[in-house]
């Protein structure tokens, strides 16, 4: 028997003594030690989910380059922790920084098309496309009846 428990009852109707404590012949507190901590896979699946999130909204671009940065870093993060061995999930952290990188991507080029590409006027003909005399009077006329 582990930490000199009887194979029996004693005095008392307890085993290793008469009731409370430590039992006799064996050492104080829990014989197990610490539980081991778990995998830390938070931030992997956080960079998973922001990736994913920037990709999917990327039209928005401003919440999606930051989402996206975001997921990136994240991501770097999840895979050291995943080196170390205190994560169990190195693949999501590697998905997490493509789909964060390609959702930057996106709406950087987004950006680029939206400011550079239109600049407001018909490339296909010289006429302005707004002409100032629509054939509406834009003068008010004032006329005094007496």
């Amino acid at each position: 028997m582990p930490y000199g428990y009887p194979p029996y009852p004693v005095a008392g109707g307890s085993y290793g003594g008469a009731g409370y404590g430590v039992p006799q012949g064996g050492p104080g507190g829990y014989p197990w030690g610490a539980m081991p901590l778990g995998p830390q896979n938070g931030l992997s699946t956080a960079s998973l989910v922001l990736g994913i999130i920037s990709l999917v909204i990327f039209c928005l671009w401003p919440v999606a380059i930051i989402l996206g940065v975001l997921a990136v870093i994240l991501g770097f993060v999840g895979r050291r922790r995943a080196k170390r061995g205190e994560s169990t999930n190195p693949g999501q952290a590697l998905a997490g920084i493509i789909c964060g990188a390609v959702g930057v991507v996106l709406g950087v080029t987004l950006v680029v098309l939206l400011f550079t590409a239109w600049d407001g006027s018909d490339s296909d003909s010289d006429e302005d496309p707004w002409p100032t005399d629509d054939g509406y009077s834009t003068s008010l006329t004032v006329s005094a009846v007496r």
